[in-house]
C-alpha cells in the first residue's frame, strides 16, 4: 500500500499568488489613467469620487482572484487524482508482486508494505504502518532485526542476507532478503528498503540434491547411471571399490565390461523382459572385477523417466554379497554338519539317502544304511569326563572315514551313535565286508593323554529296497538290527529281518500300556506264602506284582518287569507295589488278622534315587503302616552297581526299623566284603541252587555255604523255589530255616490267604 501525497494550504495560496499577481499589476497601472479620465469627463459638476474607484478596482481585482482560484482547483483536482492513479497503480504493482516489500524510516517504522509481507506478519497494512517490528515479532528477533537495520542505514550500502522468519501461524520460512539504505538527492538516508523472496521450497530441493549427492558419494552400494541405450554416463566412489574400474574407465563402457560369463543370453533376455513388464528388476548376479575376480551381486535396476515420461537412464544400485555368501555357505555347512567331528550330520545325512535312493531306483540298483553304536562309550564319559570323550569321539571319526570307500558317507547323528552310507551295492557280502571293516578299525586301542581306550561298536544293517524304500525306514530299520547286535553281545553286526521290528513295535505297544497300567493303577499285587520248614508255620509274605491287560491278557513277570527296567517305570511300578502292600496289610490288620512281615522287591533304580528314603516314608505315612511289618527286598548285583551310596541307603532303611532280605544270593559276582559290611536280615537262596536238590552235589554244596555263612553271619537264610517234598525235607536236614515256593503255597490275591492268617 503506498501512503498519499499531503497537500498544504500553503502550497495552494502560493499557487493563486501566482496566478493573481499579473491581474494585481494590470489594476495598478490602470486605475489612475481611469481616474483622470473620469475627472475630464465629470470636470462640470460631476466629480468623481476615490471609493468608487477603489471599489471598481477590488471588484476588478476579485473578480480576477476568482478566476486564479477557480483555475487553481482544477489544476489541484487534477494533479490529485493523477497521483492516486499512479498510487493506485504502484499499490497494485507492490501487492502483485510474491514478494515481501517494505519500506522502514529511520527510527524503524513501517512506511510502506505490500500485501505479501503483511500476509506474513499476519495483520492487515493499515494496522502495520507507523509501527516497528516489536510489535509484530518475539523480543529476541525483533532487538536483532532493527539490530541488522541500523548497521546496513549506518553503512549506506546495500546488503543480501537469508531470513528465517517466523509466521503469524507459528510456522518458519526461509527468505532470501535484499535490504537497501534509501536516500535523498543529498545523500541523506531516509529509511530502508526491503525486498525478500521466499526461498524455502527451493532450499529443500537444494537440500535433497545436495543429500542425494552426498548419498551418490558416500553410499556403500555401487551406483551406475546409463543412457537408455545402455552407455555408462555415471559411477560412484563404491562402484569403483568394488568392480576396481575408475570413473574415466567406465563411462562411455556398458554394464558388459563386468560380465563374467557365468551368466547367458537367455538370463539377460528374462532380465529385461521382467524390467519392461515390471518397471523394475532385482536378482543376483555373478559379474568380475577388474582384477578378474568373479564375485556375486545383488542388482537393482530402474528405469528413469523425465516429466513427460520419456525414458532418458537407467539407474543401478548393486551390493557385493560375496561375505553374505561366505556366512551363508558357513551357516549351511554348520547347519549340516556335526560340530564336534565335522561330520555330517542328520540333516545331511537325510538328503543324502534320498538322493542315493532316487539314483537307485532309477538304476536298479541297492543302498546300504549301517548304523552302529560304541559300546560302553558312557563309562568313559563318566569316567575321564566329555572332554576326553569328544576327543575319542574325533578319533573314532577319523578312523571310520579312513575304513570305508571315498564315495561312501559317514555321519554322526549325535552321542556314540554314527551312520554310514553305502551306495551302488551288488551283493549282501559286500555290506557284511564293510561292516567288519568297521568292526576291525575299532580294534585298536584309541590312545588320548597317555591313557588307551579300548572302544568296541554294535553294528545293524539295512538294505534298500529289501529292508525298506524311504529314509526313515532305512534308518530305524539299521537301528533296530544294531539294537539286535547289542543284545547278541555287543561288538558284532546285525542285519535286519522284518521280525525284529514286530519284536520293537511289541515293545513299544507293551511300554505304552505298562505306562497307562501304572497310571491308572491297573496293576495287582498278588502274596506268596513264606514257611517255617521246621514248623511249616507261616512267617511271612512275598508282594508280587502281576498285570492283567485287558488287550494282552496276563502279561508275565519275567515280560514286563524287565521292560520297565529299561525304560525307568520301575521307579513308578515299584512305589505303587509298596504302597498297595503297605494298604493290604492295614486292610488285614482292621479286619482282626495279624499278617507276617510282608516283603516287597526294590529295584536298583529306585534304590539310587536321592528320594527313595523319603518316598519309603510318605508312603507308611499315607497307608499308616509301621516300619517293623514290611521288608524291603534288593538283589545282589543292584547293590554292587554302585556299592558305597547302595549301602548308606540301607543302613538308612534299617535305621527306620525296616528289616532287608538280599534275593538271588550267589547268582552275581558275590562279594563276601560287601555282604559283612550289608545291614541285611535274610539271604535268599535263589531257586537256580534249589532246583537240583538233593541229587546234585554241587548245588547241595552251594547251599550248604550259603548256610554256614548265614549262621556265622547271624543272617537268616530263606530258600525259594522249593517245589517238592524231596527238596524240603533236604533243606531241613542241611538246617535251613524258613522256604517258598509252590509246595507251599502259589501267589494270590490277598483274600485267599484269610483263611491262614492269624487272628489278633
Amino acid at each position: 500500500m503506498v501512503p498519499a501525497a499531503p497537500c498544504t494550504l500553503d502550497g495552494l495560496s502560493r499557487r493563486v499568488a501566482q496566478l493573481c499577481l499579473p491581474i494585481a499589476l494590470t489594476l495598478t497601472v490602470a486605475l489612475p489613467g481611469a481616474a483622470a479620465q473620469n475627472t475630464e469627463a465629470n470636470a462640470p459638476g460631476t466629480p468623481v469620487s476615490l471609493p468608487t474607484a477603489v471599489a471598481t478596482s477590488s471588484a476588478a481585482l476579485l473578480a480576477a482572484l476568482s478566476v486564479g482560484l477557480a483555475w487553481a482547483g482544477r489544476r489541484r483536482s487534477r494533479a490529485l487524482k493523477a497521483a492516486d492513479e499512479h498510487r493506485a497503480l504502484l499499490t497494485a504493482l507492490l501487492d502483485a508482486s510474491p514478494d515481501r516489500i517494505s519500506f522502514k524510516d529511520v527510527d524503524g517504522r513501517v512506511q510502506l508494505i505490500n500485501r505479501s509481507a503483511a500476509e506474513v506478519i499476519g495483520r492487515p497494512a493499515a494496522q502495520i504502518l507507523g509501527r516497528d517490528e516489536h510489535e509484530f515479532f518475539p523480543a529476541a528477533d525483533a532487538a536483532a532485526l532493527r539490530q541488522l537495520d541500523a548497521e546496513l542505514m549506518a553503512s549506506a550500502t546495500a546488503q543480501q542476507i537469508e531470513e528465517r522468519v517466523l509466521k503469524a501461524d507459528g510456522s518458519h520460512e526461509l527468505y532470501d532478503t535484499l535490504k537497501a539504505p534509501v536516500r535523498t538527492a543529498d545523500g541523506q538516508v531516509i529509511g530502508l528498503l526491503g525486498i525478500s523472496r521466499k526461498i524455502t521450497a527451493e532450499r529443500r530441493t537444494r537440500d535433497r540434491l545436495r543429500l542425494a549427492a552426498r548419498f551418490f558419494d558416500n553410499a556403500a552400494e555401487g551406483i551406475v547411471i546409463t543412457r537408455p541405450d545402455g552407455v555408462i554416463e555415471l559411477v560412484n566412489p563404491a562402484f569403483t571399490r568394488i568392480t576396481g574400474y575408475s570413473l574415466d574407465e567406465a563411462v562411455g563402457q556398458t554394464p558388459r565390461l563386468l560380465q563374467s560369463g557365468r551368466h547367458g543370453a537367455a538370463f539377460y533376455q528374462r532380465l529385461w523382459d521382467s524390467l519392461a513388464r515390471h518397471g523394475r528388476w532385482q536378482g543376483e548376479v555373478w559379474n568380475r572385477r577388474k582384477s578378474g575376480e568373479i564375485y556375486p551381486e545383488w542388482l537393482d535396476i530402474s528405469p528413469v523417466h523425465n516429466n513427460e515420461g520419456e525414458l532418458v537412464h537407467y539407474l543401478g544400485i548393486f551390493t557385493d554379497i560375496s561375505t553374505i555368501k561366505a556366512s551363508e555357505a558357513q551357516m549351511t555347512h554348520m547347519a549340516q554338519h556335526d560340530a564336534l567331528t565335522e561330520l555330517p550330520n542328520r540333516t545331511l545325512l537325510n538328503d543324502r539317502i534320498t538322493t542315493a535312493l532316487r539314483r537307485a531306483h532309477r538304476d536298479d540298483r541297492r543302498v546300504a544304511v549301517i548304523f552302529l553304536d560304541l559300546d560302553h562309550f558312557k563309562d568313559i564319559n563318566d569316567s575321564y569326563g566329555h572332554a576326553v570323550g569328544d576327543a575319542v569321539l574325533k578319533q573314532v571319526a577319523h578312523r571310520l572315514v579312513d575304513c570305508v570307500r571315498e564315495e561312501d558317507t559317514v555321519a554322526r547323528l549325535g552321542g556314540d551313535e554314527f551312520v554310514v552310507l553305502m551306495e551302488d551295492i551288488r551283493t549282501h557280502e559286500e555290506v557284511d565286508l564293510a561292516a567288519q571293516r568297521i568292526l576291525s578299525c575299532l580294534v585298536p586301542p584309541i590312545r588320548h593323554l597317555e591313557q588307551e581306550f579300548f572302544i568296541g561298536c554294535s553294528v545293524g544293517i539295512s538294505l534298500y529296497p529289501d529292508d525298506g524304500q524311504t529314509v526313515d525306514a532305512l534308518i530305524r530299520n539299521a537301528d533296530t538290527a544294531m539294537y539286535q547286535a547289542k543284545q547278541q553281545g555287543r561288538n558284532n553286526a546285525q542285519r535286519y529281518h522284518a521280525r525284529q521290528t514286530e519284536q520293537t513295535r511289541h515293545r513299544v505297544r507293551m511300554e505304552n500300556a505298562l505306562r497307562h497300567a501304572i497310571e491308572q493303577d491297573a496293576l495287582d499285587v498278588w502274596y506268596q506264602p513264606q514257611v517255617d520248614l521246621a514248623t511249616s508255620q507261616l512267617v511271612g509274605f512275598e508282594a508280587l506284582c502281576r498285570w492283567h491287560d485287558p488287550k494282552h491278557g496276563m502279561v508275565a513277570p519275567s515280560e514286563f518287569i524287565p521292560l520297565a527296567e529299561h525304560n525307568g517305570l520301575i521307579v513308578p511300578l515299584g512305589a505303587l507295589v509298596l504302597r498297595k502292600a503297605c494298604a493290604q496289610i492295614c486292610s488285614w490288620r482292621a479286619a482282626g488278622y495279624r499278617p507276617p512281615r510282608v516283603a516287597v522287591n526294590v529295584s536298583g533304580r529306585q534304590l539310587r534315587r536321592l528320594d527313595f528314603l523319603s518316598t519309603v516314608c510318605a508312603i507308611l505315612d499315607e497307608t499308616g503302616c509301621r516300619p517293623e511289618w514290611i521288608e524291603l527286598e534288593v538283589t545282589e548285583s543292584d547293590i554292587l552297581k554302585d556299592a558305597e551310596p547302595a549301602i548308606a541307603t540301607l543302613h538308612g532303611i534299617r535305621e527306620m526299623g525296616i528289616a532287608l532280605s538280599l534275593d538271588d544270593f550267589g547268582t552275581g559276582f558275590s562279594s563276601l566284603s560287601y555282604l559283612k559290611r550289608l545291614p541285611i536280615n535274610t539271604l535268599k537262596i535263589d531257586r537256580s541252587f534249589i532246583d537240583g536238590l538233593p541229587d546234585d552235589g554241587n548245588d547241595r554244596a552251594i547251599v550248604q555255604a550259603v548256610l554256614a555263612m548265614g549262621r556265622s553271619l547271624g543272617i537268616a537264610v530263606l530258600a525259594e523255589g522249593v517245589e517238592t517234598p524231596a527238596q524240603v525235607h533236604a533243606l531241613r536236614l542241611m538246617g535251613c530255616g524258613s522256604a517258598q515256593g509252590y509246595h507251599f503255597g502259589r501267589p494270590a490275591v490277598a483274600a485267599d490267604h484269610t483263611g491262614v492268617l492269624p487272628q489278633a
